[in-house]
């Protein structure tokens, strides 16, 4: 585990789920150690309305309380705002601060399609259309009188593939990026992947172990083809990766990052799967590496194919994997 975030590396243990469980919560009571303060959370809410629902910024308050408040688990509520005038908040949302803001925006946004008739799509597509169906401020429907209570009923909404960093994501600025996660926001999910601009991070990682940066440009497939050399599917195809675009993505995943823990989320950031460069077979002859098959070629051309993969009982391959998690934790969050 980072210090802000999951690594992809935790496993599983099969017979042993006892010694899983106790880890597992481990993880869970060292994440709400250091899950973003209420306040933070708070106005990150806040902010999220202004930017999809600016004409009712100030008919909503949202406050982050303890899971107590829950019985220990995952809830909000949702009740009409004391003290109700015209122009101040109509409606207060609480939200149990372990599963952060996300959870009362989702509702937020239920609760929004029901009084508007929105769809799923309604704040990205065509934000302007449909906003004259939204009362105005000082009309919003009011809630029964002693509230609603509302359990989460599971506490991880877990969001993304694996693939998608280079399918879709790799062609998104930050404008694009807001939005993605205002939308992960309004569908409660707390749990998501992380990549963006891993391959800067291993830049540095790889040249600690003597590997040169045009054996790099042979190991890192293109922005479209991300995904593919990550799982060892080939290399070098569609590269190299240029300095710039490999600081603009690292800079970029800096925003996601701060953006989702405002918001109470927890990133899940990538780790070391064995995946290594064709060079370091060179640098480090007695390691455990293996070549492997063919499974697929470009034209023919076997230069793309049969990458190699470090075996994880090999010592260096912990020795990378310690220090890309190192290197990680200090380009994002140092």
């Amino acid at each position: 585990m980072s210090r802000y975030g999951i690594t992809s590396s935790w496993r599983y243990k099969p017979g042993g789920d006892g010694e899983n469980e106790d880890e597992i919560q481990v993880i869970l009571t060292r994440l709400d150690s250091k899950r973003s303060s209420p306040s933070v959370q708070e106005s990150a809410a806040k902010a999220v309305l202004g930017r999809l629902l600016p004409t009712h910024f100030h008919s909503f308050d949202f406050k982050i309380v303890s899971k107590d408040v829950c019985g220990g688990q995952g809830c909000f509520s949702i009740e009409n705002y004391n003290g109700f005038n015209q122009n101040g908040p109509e409606i207060m949302y609480d939200d149990a601060k372990e599963f952060g803001s996300s959870c009362f925006l989702l509702q937020f946004k239920k609760m929004v399609k029901s009084v508007c008739r929105f769809d799923n799509f309604f704040f990205f597509a065509n934000p302007r259309i449909k906003l004259a169906s939204v009362p105005k401020p000082g009309l919003l429907p009011r809630v029964k009188d002693d509230g609603v209570l509302i359990q989460r009923p599971v506490p991880w909404n877990y969001y993304q593939n694996v693939v998608t960093s280079s399918y879709s994501y790799v062609w998104w600025d930050w404008e694009r990026w807001e939005k993605e996660i205002d939308w992960m926001a309004l569908q409660g999910i707390n749990l998501q992947l992380a990549f963006t601009g891993q391959e800067a991070i291993w830049q540095n990682v790889f040249m600690g172990f003597n590997i040169t940066m045009e054996d790099l440009n042979d190991f890192f497939g293109g922005p479209a083809f991300l995904a593919w050399a990550h799982m060892g599917n080939l290399h070098g195809w569609g590269g190299p990766l240029s300095e710039n675009w490999l600081n603009q993505q690292l800079v970029l995943q800096k925003k996601i990052l701060s953006r989702m823990l405002e918001l109470g989320m927890t990133p899940v950031l990538p780790s070391f799967s064995g995946n290594v460069a064709a060079a370091l077979k060179t640098v480090f002859p007695s390691a455990n590496i293996t070549r492997l098959g063919d499974w697929n070629t470009v034209d023919g051309d076997l230069h793309w194919c049969c990458t190699y993969l470090l075996n994880p009982s090999d010592p260096l391959f912990v020795e990378i994997g310690e220090a890309f998690i190192r290197m990680q934790i200090k380009d994002l969050f140092i």
